[in-house]
């Protein structure tokens, strides 16, 4: 079948590429012995009876989609100004926001969307100052690669203030605890006045702004090391803040909960006697600090007078308590809600000021979020993930300004909200951060996706619905592939992190009914590890073959004839070395029959035109985590390749190779992808931190114009930010698989 190409009208702006900006392009390492490297002519059309058509495509649609749940919300803060809305920051999937008291949430994370760092939000305020709503976010990962970030628009986009300073929205490096709970809070960003700021660090301690956080001053107020944990302003000096500290490591010096006073002139930070060693989360209720001090408990104190109460009570010290929060009544009658850690995540509240405590998580939650009868997906294998589970880790808790028995709650894989203060609680809607890498669509129109935690993922209704599949001990799923017929669904299930232990392989007989799939474990004794990458083929003699690269393991096939899979046969040893491992993905693109490409991300990309027995390289250009995709045109020997800096077409891609760049409009393109009629996807990165937004280029005729590119994304592609991680197309369906986004799929998209 011959592929249809459109040409495109220009409807918005027609990008206009100069030879200064685009045509000289960085040197290529393409393998001269096999192909003509032609970078500055435009392709031609050598294909007369190709049907050239005349469609718009303006913008693509997209819905934000997938199962609700995963990863890991770090915090949330209430406007202060506008009643139900809420604001949260995750781990690794930037901001959003709720407006129905954290019922639903969409992700909100436009200006975000050009590097990995700025996705992990640590720290989160929203703040009052002179009667407008300031947000201000704290990223980063293990103190490294973050800034200070804030909007002014109620999280609609977010400006970057500032890069001097850095949090950590992941797990902890020793001396802190390795995993959870964090360093995180909603409170490590506060408003002193007027210009000045003051922030608390991952492990650089205590810093200030004077200029609206444009650039910090380290505050020389600490000897040795200082992990903060939490901040308070002051009950009785608009000068002085608290600062509370993790020391819990006989190598830390300093521990527990610092005053810190003098902002205005020369800060000065003293220690408040007889506060345990770790502080984690502050919450201040008139002149009174409440504080959560981990495994140590609970504790009040009252500056003005230095009385301090140990109130831990029925709480405990076999949890830690992580985070605290709470609404101002009286010396006495406070309400004082603490969230826990480390063998339990409940929710404790107190009406009387810590004197007595009421668990209230221990009757259950309800996994299904509101608004919906069906329990999430996370929750169906990992029940004890969720809020009062003993796998649960609570790392935040803020109750409404505007309505006391209205709380929000960040824990492990949700966020969690009650509107009746504690009596239930239920799941928020809309939440997602799964960090996806593969999606591939079935003849028949079956959307299948792969993800970092759980498991691999089907839906047979465009999207609307999903099953999860998977194998026993290992959920992280990669190199999907349907059967040519697509009836069979070929999909590999590895350890996410270390590429430690053997991976495992299966078929899934019937992706169709995901309710009740037939699942074909296919193994050896001589296991491979983590298979990142696969195609299906048909040998002459019907034979089928399975090709598989494998993170630090070549490339090997395995064969069923029959009706019966035969062992797996190593292949090459030449390639596919060790990966990047938080990438967990390698393109693979085939004609369904003897030519199959990889592109290895260490080396470049290779090619078979035996069925994979042989390989040779065709391209020596490396690529790093989230960069290297294939697209192929089988029927007119097309290879498109995006490789980190550029997108490119290899002609005649299975024989003698002749090379032309597409000048792509920026240097960052990633995962990218043909439709039926021959129109190219290109995902893209913004250059540099001041192009604003993430774009969806798309060329109507790759082939033989290599200027026609279009931003067809759509304000919501826009508002997500998304990281796109891969593409599929089918018919009039478009997927995106998201870094910590979830899914972007499509509502409409012309054939």
């Amino acid at each position: 079948m011959k592929t249809k190409l459109i040409k495109i009208k220009q409807v918005f702006f027609v990008i206009f590429i100069t030879s200064s900006l685009f045509s000289s392009c960085q040197e290529k390492n393409f393998i001269e012995t096999e192909q003509e490297v032609i970078d500055n002519e435009t392709p031609t059309n050598n294909n007369p009876d190709e049907e050239i058509l005349n469609t718009d495509i303006s913008v693509i649609n997209f819905e934000q989609g997938g199962p609700v749940g995963g990863g890991y919300p770090n915090v949330v803060t209430w406007d202060p100004n506008e009643a139900g809305k809420i604001y949260f920051g995750s781990d690794i999937g930037g901001t959003g926001k709720s407006t129905n008291y954290g019922k639903d949430f969409e992700s909100s994370a436009r200006g975000l969307g050009y590097e990995d760092s700025h996705q992990k939000i640590a720290a989160l305020n929203a703040i009052d100052v002179n009667g407008s709503t300031i947000i201000v976010g704290g990223t980063g990962f293990k103190g490294a690669g973050g800034e200070v970030i804030s909007s002014s628009n109620g999280g609609e986009t977010w400006s970057h203030d500032s890069s001097d300073i850095s949090f950590s929205a992941q797990n902890s490096n020793a001396p802190l605890p390795t995993g959870r709970p964090r360093s995180t809070d909603p409170s490590l960003i506060q408003w002193v006045s007027g210009a000045t700021w003051v922030a608390g660090t991952y492990k650089d301690g205590v810093w200030i702004s004077t200029n609206n956080r444009n650039s910090w001053t380290r505050l020389k107020v600490f000897n040795g090391d200082v992990f903060v944990r939490a901040m308070a302003m002051s009950p009785d000096d608009v000068n002085t803040v608290y600062v509370g500290l993790w020391g819990d490591n006989s190598s830390i010096e300093n521990k527990g909960l610092w005053r810190i006073s003098n902002l205005d002139s020369s800060p000065q930070a003293t220690k408040v006697s007889g506060i345990p060693d770790v502080v984690e989360s502050i919450t201040v209720l008139g002149n009174r600090l409440y504080l959560a001090c981990g495994k140590f408990g609970v504790r009040r104190f009252v500056p003005s007078n230095n009385n301090l109460s140990d109130i831990t009570g029925n709480i405990g010290n076999t949890v830690m308590s992580t985070a605290i929060h709470g609404v101002e009544r009286s010396w006495n009658t406070d309400r004082v809600v603490v969230g826990t850690a480390e063998g339990n995540g409940d929710i404790w509240v107190s009406e009387d000021s810590g004197s007595s405590w009421t668990n209230t998580t221990a009757s259950g939650v309800s996994f299904n979020p509101w608004g919906s009868n069906e329990n999430l997906i996370v929750f169906e294998k990992h029940g004890n993930w969720a809020l009062g589970g003993a796998k649960c880790d609570v790392a935040t808790i803020q109750i409404s300004p505007h309505n006391p028995d209205a709380w929000v709650v960040c824990s492990t894989s949700a966020i969690w909200t009650t509107d009746n203060a504690g009596s239930s609680w239920r799941p928020a809607n809309g939440f997602q951060i799964l960090t996806y890498r593969d999606v591939e669509i079935s003849k028949t129109g079956v959307i299948a996706v792969a993800n970092v935690d759980h498991d691999v993922l089907l839906s047979t209704d465009q999207g609307s619905k999903w099953t999860a599949i998977g194998l026993q001990s290992v959920t992280t799923g990669n190199g999907l592939k349907f059967s040519p017929n697509g009836e069979e669904l070929a999909f590999a299930v590895n350890e996410r992190d270390n590429n430690t232990s053997d991976g495992k392989f299966g078929i899934a007989s019937s992706p169709n009914t995901p309710l009740s799939p037939e699942i074909k474990e296919i193994s050896n004794t001589a296991s491979p590890k983590r298979i990142i990458g696969s195609s299906w083929v048909h040998l002459p003699n019907k034979t089928e073959r399975i090709i598989v690269a494998i993170d630090d393991g070549g490339v090997r096939t395995i064969d069923r004839s029959n009706g019966y899979w035969s062992n797996w046969t190593i292949r090459s040893n030449a390639f596919m070395g060790a990966q990047i491992n938080n990438g967990l993905r390698c393109a693979v693109e085939t004609d369904g029959a003897s030519i199959t490409f990889i592109y290895d991300r260490q080396t470049g990309v290779w090619r078979t035109t035996d069925y994979g027995e042989t390989w040779s390289q065709i391209l020596t250009t490396t690529a790093g985590s989230d960069q290297g995709y294939l697209a192929y045109d089988s029927a007119n020997d097309n290879l498109y390749v995006s490789t980190p800096n550029e997108v490119i077409l290899l002609k005649n891609a299975s024989t003698e190779i002749s090379t032309y760049n597409l000048s792509f409009p920026t240097s960052k393109p990633g995962a990218l992808a043909l439709d039926s009629v021959g129109r190219l996807l290109v995902y893209a990165e913004p250059l540099i931190a001041g192009n604003f937004d993430c774009a969806l280029y798309c060329n109507s005729n790759p082939s033989t114009d290599k200027n026609m590119w279009v931003d067809v994304a759509d304000e919501t592609f826009k508002r997500v930010a998304p990281p796109v991680t891969d593409i599929d197309i089918l018919e009039n369906q478009v997927v995106l698989t998201t870094s910590g986004k979830g899914l972007l799929v499509s509502k409409s998209y012309p054939n």
